[in-house]
């Protein structure tokens, strides 16, 4: 793939890696845009040896082709030089998905490099609550999203991620820190009408520009998406919501949520110390990627992920099954059973969330 626009070179910092990114200035712009909080972008070259990621130069020979292919979107190819650490965006052409391509790819690198550092993945949403910092753990379909969505409309929420976080031991033992990356909210069709009302839903999912929505239908009419799905980047989130993003936040408590099917199955539970660890197990993601684990990720020692699970074991841990249409109520019946529960831990200001959060940011992406 060639491109009429001279590409620039940038590096891509965040807490775990730098790396390289070769592209047009436009995409450039629009990757900083979707990266902030979690990432940050500048001009210049990356440090010698990291990986660098490139839109608009034809590969070598010598790379390896790969393939990234998710539920509803076209499928990205790449090629891979290992070599010279370097990857190369080849297709879908056009702006959009070049801007996505290889804000996927970056991500991918820096996650790898964040696992062997011993980072724990969960697939767990995390939330500042009522200045809480609380995991929700769960699978697809558990209610993360809607759940946080719903705390942010009732102004107790800010949301790091809403479906997966990585978590470390902090080494002064004063807690659990978890950190989010940059990508898209994916958010059920029947959460918009729920929180915004059909009317309001329909002109959100009108607005909103990830290239990925522009097979829902086809994904609703197959019925490969029972509820349909739309995606929303980090910053259409932010200014949908009125709200802030947060890079990172302390985690103060575990809440394992779960949809009610029946208004009189709705609840908080605790969960004891002996059954946090083998419920907690069950949700530990095994690669830090979903795609492109590629650049290694094998922890250079056990010792941190090991100590990341004993601290979130010995946190405060509940079971919370709520019902969806009810949501913002059950926003703060969650609340009201955590505040005399969970002591905010004593860790530094600056790994509380509200010194981490991003403001929000405005306007359409041109």
């Amino acid at each position: 793939m060639t491109s009429s626009t001279p590409a620039h070179r940038y590096t891509v910092r965040s807490h775990v890696a730098s790396t390289g990114l070769t592209c047009s200035p436009s995409v450039a712009e629009h990757i900083d845009r979707l990266a902030r909080p979690y990432l940050a972008l500048e001009p210049g070259p990356c440090p010698a040896g990291a990986w660098e990621v490139v839109a608009g130069i034809e590969p070598p020979r010598s790379a390896v082709p790969e393939r990234v292919t998710a539920q509803g979107e076209v499928g990205v190819q790449y090629a891979v030089d290992h070599a010279r650490r370097t990857l190369y965006h080849r297709a879908p052409a056009g702006e959009d998905w070049v801007t996505q391509s290889l804000l996927r790819a970056t991500r991918a690198i820096h996650r790898s490099a964040a696992s062997r550092r011993g980072m724990l993945f969960l697939h767990a949403g995390l939330v500042e609550l009522d200045g809480l910092g609380i995991a929700l753990v769960g699978g697809s379909r558990a209610g993360k999203t809607t759940f946080v969505m719903a705390s942010v409309l009732r102004g107790a929420g800010v949301m790091v991620c809403n479906d997966d976080v990585s978590l470390t031991a902090e080494p002064d033992g004063s807690g659990v820190l978890g950190a989010g990356w940059p990508r898209s909210v994916s958010v059920r069709l029947d959460t918009l009408d729920l929180l915004f009302g059909r009317e309001k839903a329909r002109d959100v999912l009108s607005s909103l520009t990830h290239p990925a929505n522009r097979t829902l239908a086809s994904l609703q009419e197959s019925g490969v998406e029972e509820h349909g799905t739309a995606l929303i980047y980090p910053w259409e989130y932010a200014a949908l919501l009125d709200t802030r993003i947060g890079r990172s936040a302390g985690v103060d408590a575990i809440v394992h949520l779960s949809l009610a099917d029946d208004p009189s199955e709705t609840g908080v539970t605790d969960v004891p110390p002996a059954e946090r660890a083998g419920l907690l197990e069950r949700h530990v993601l095994s690669l830090p990627n979903k795609h492109l684990n590629i650049f290694g990720h094998a922890p250079d020692g056990a010792g941190a992920g090991n100590r990341t699970r004993e601290a979130l074991t010995a946190l405060p841990t509940f079971r919370f099954r709520y019902a969806f249409r009810d949501v913002s109520r059950e926003v703060a019946r969650l609340s009201a059973h955590l505040r005399p529960r969970v002591p905010a831990a004593g860790r530094p200001a600056e790994h509380r969330l509200t010194a981490r959060a991003a403001p929000a940011v405005q306007g359409r992406r041109r």
